[in-house]
């Protein structure tokens, strides 16, 4: 791997990291150089949810085509379970709602 797809990676995840930072989460890169296994961390649940990030100039075109207009996109490939595919900023609000304690008062849109 080129020192450039490094350096765009680690950009990446560090912008990952401090989005998920700015809406309260304990989020933190795991990687470096020469380390393999999650790019980031982040506290969800009762437990650290491990993070792989990945960002391609083209090589997600259909992705992004097929979420244009929803909200949410389930992929699947033959033999594989499913995955949700959803924007950033949806999966920052669920996980936070699902971070609040039972109780709390729900916010309405």
């Amino acid at each position: 791997m080129s020192i450039k797809s490094r350096r765009k990676g680690s950009r990446e995840e560090v912008a990952l990291v401090r989005f998920l930072q700015a809406h309260g989460f304990a989020a933190e890169k795991c990687s470096r150089t020469g380390y393999h296994g999650p790019d980031v961390s982040i506290p969800l649940l009762g437990r650290d949810r491990l993070v792989e990030v990945k960002c391609r100039s083209r090589g997600f075109q259909d992705i992004y085509r097929w979420l244009a207009d929803n909200d949410f996109l389930v992929v699947r490939a033959d033999r594989r379970e499913p995955l949700v595919v959803i924007p950033l900023r949806l999966a920052a609000e669920i996980a936070a709602v699902a971070e609040r304690p039972q109780g709390a008062a729900s916010k309405s849109k």
